[in-house]
């Protein structure tokens, strides 16, 4: 059954039982004495109330368990991989070498219209003389083309010649990343159901981090950020996403050692799943010094 169908049949289903609960405590109500035929009570009344919280709530942990929208939050965790993947070694191979001590942050952006990707920019370009001064060599490759580079490095201040694109996502698929929800209709309705934390952990507990701020920033204040960078994006949409196949597609993160070793990596959970720490993105740079 695809995720349509399933929507669609746990809605029928829940309004029918609601329906049917409500005649039967209805009837229930009757029998014993407590409302008259044709006529409305306080009894009826509270027990309708009481009816539709407990299916509320009832259905909403059913439905949480179905499509496991409340998974937790990601946290920090071990590298999803032990050393540099393969599908990186040739993407490494093209870069110059890093001098001692040095470490190359490597962003698998998902695409460049994508509202991580715009928001990841913002924070590494936030940290940009903190990174330099640590010897941090930042490259990204995201999905996306040329008019999607020039807005997206307008827009972001990320450098140019530190991006690169990747039209079809090649790279994205030879290292296994997370695809996004599938079965609801497209890549718009994928987006959607990702947007309600459907197969995107996390997804929903950092949206409102994002109104209360999460005890770093003030009230509302990241949420305004990023209106201001769907705003943009939604603007120039054609430019940022030349192509909605890819709309649902997360990225990774990976930090080398100047010898090639992998000193971290994270894969992208879900929609605002960019960073195990989202509130302070570039956590790992911390607890992962050079080799």
């Amino acid at each position: 059954m695809t995720g349509n169908l399933q929507a669609i049949g746990f809605l029928f289903t829940w309004v029918l039982l609601w329906c049917l609960g409500g005649i039967g405590i209805e009837a229930l109500l009757l029998q014993v004495g407590l409302i008259a035929p044709g006529g409305g009570s306080w009894a009826g009344g509270l027990g309708f109330l009481l009816w539709t919280l407990l299916i509320g709530f009832a259905g909403w942990a059913l439905f949480n368990r179905i499509t496991g929208l409340t998974q937790p939050a990601p946290t920090l965790q071990a590298s999803p991989w032990h050393e540099v993947p393969a599908p990186l070694q040739p993407v490494l191979a093209g870069l110059a070498p890093l001098a001692n001590q040095q470490r190359r942050l490597l962003l698998v952006l998902s695409q460049l219209g994508d509202f991580d990707s715009v928001e990841y920019a913002q924070a590494v370009m936030a940290s940009w003389p903190q990174l330099r001064e640590a010897g941090v060599d930042v490259r990204a490759i995201g999905i996306g083309d040329a008019g999607s580079v020039d807005r997206f490095c307008d827009y972001t201040g990320f450098p140019k010649e530190r991006l690169s694109v990747d039209p079809e996502a090649r790279l994205h698929r030879d290292l296994g990343l997370y695809g996004g929800a599938e079965g609801f209709g497209g890549p718009w309705g994928n987006l959607l159901a990702m947007c309600a934390g459907i197969g995107s952990p996390g997804t929903l507990r950092e949206v409102l981090r994002g109104y209360h701020g999460g005890g770093r920033y003030l009230p509302f204040w990241i949420a305004s950020i990023r209106l201001r960078n769907m705003v943009e994006v939604l603007s120039h949409w054609g430019t940022y996403v030349p192509d909605e196949r890819w709309m649902t597609q997360r990225g990774a993160t990976f930090l080398i050692s100047s010898d090639g070793s992998l000193l971290y990596s994270w894969k992208d959970p879900g929609l605002l799943g960019f960073s195990a720490s989202m509130a302070e993105p570039l956590k790992f740079l911390k607890t992962n010094p050079a080799a």
